[in-house]
């Protein structure tokens, strides 16, 4: 009997139309940081995070073989722990981003810490049950009916040891007096400064960290709006992302509320007047 063939990504459909391909809007020729991440530099984070996982006798031969085998082009692996296949993905959904709210002035980012666990319980760390939450305080704030596009991620704090569950949302339009109030709903968090607000004004350099899956960490904390430098994680805290990662698609990281995937497009609900 012939082989099924599997079924394509529908993110790995099409292309990102130009105004909105994040590839040219950060371009290559731009220093590390400041250009999107290029299939190059992909598939030197691919062969990095393979020898890393292969390192130590705490690290995952098997996830190490779905990087090089993809890598190799046996398959296209779809993982989202696989910087080559994060890249087309990411590609595709920062298009979008940048498609659905142009030429919107009321779009608001927020960053929102969620939950946080010690050094070695990464695994305690879920977004599933925080959809619920996230949607119940957007309705209590009076954003009912506003289109709202996140990402699950999970970042390690090196000088307290821990990883710290959060998602970035994309808030395309509401009341300043909702939006104050979804703020207010946090106040009672356990984790410091869990809600950060910030206009859009730079969407492609915004929005492309909007969704990420990344192996570095910034040891020392934000101050103000400059960062520190990233640094890769060591090989343990490594291996521990790369393996909570491979326990999910891509689709699992996407927030939508109000927002709705057709075929290649996010489409938005049409609000009502006010």
């Amino acid at each position: 009997m012939p082989k099924k063939r599997r079924k394509v990504a529908f993110w790995r459909r099409g292309s990102s139309d130009r105004p909105y391909d994040i590839a040219l809007l950060r371009p290559k020729g731009g220093p590390k940081g400041e250009r999107f991440e290029t299939v190059q530099d992909a598939r030197a984070e691919s062969e990095r995070s393979e020898q890393l996982l292969r390192s130590f006798s705490g690290g995952n031969r098997v996830l190490a073989e779905f990087l090089q085998e993809c890598r190799a082009g046996d398959y296209e692996c779809n993982k989202p722990f696989c910087p080559m296949c994060a890249r087309v993905f990411r590609r595709w959904f920062i298009g979008e981003l940048l498609r659905v709210t142009k030429g919107n002035g009321a779009v608001r980012i927020y960053t929102v810490l969620l939950k946080q666990a010690s050094q070695y319980k990464i695994n305690n760390l879920d977004p599933t049950p925080f959809r619920h939450l996230l949607r119940k305080r957007l309705e209590r704030a009076g954003l009912v009916n506003v289109p709202v596009i996140g990402g699950f991620e999970i970042v390690y704090k090196a000088k307290r040891r821990v990883w710290v569950l959060h998602v970035n949302l994309v808030i395309i339009g509401g009341k300043k007096s909702a939006h104050k109030e979804f703020k207010r709903g946090f106040k009672k968090s356990r984790i410091k400064r869990p809600i950060i607000r910030a206009k859009l004004q730079d969407p492609p350099e915004q929005l492309s960290y909007i969704l990420k899956f990344s192996t570095y960490h910034r040891p020392h904390e934000q101050h103000g709006s400059s960062r520190s430098d990233a640094k890769p994680l060591n090989p343990r805290e490594h291996a521990a992302l790369i393996k909570w990662m491979s326990q999910f698609e891509f689709n699992d990281f996407l927030f939508l509320v109000n927002a709705r995937r057709k075929g290649l497009q996010i489409s938005l609900r049409d609000q009502p007047n006010d």
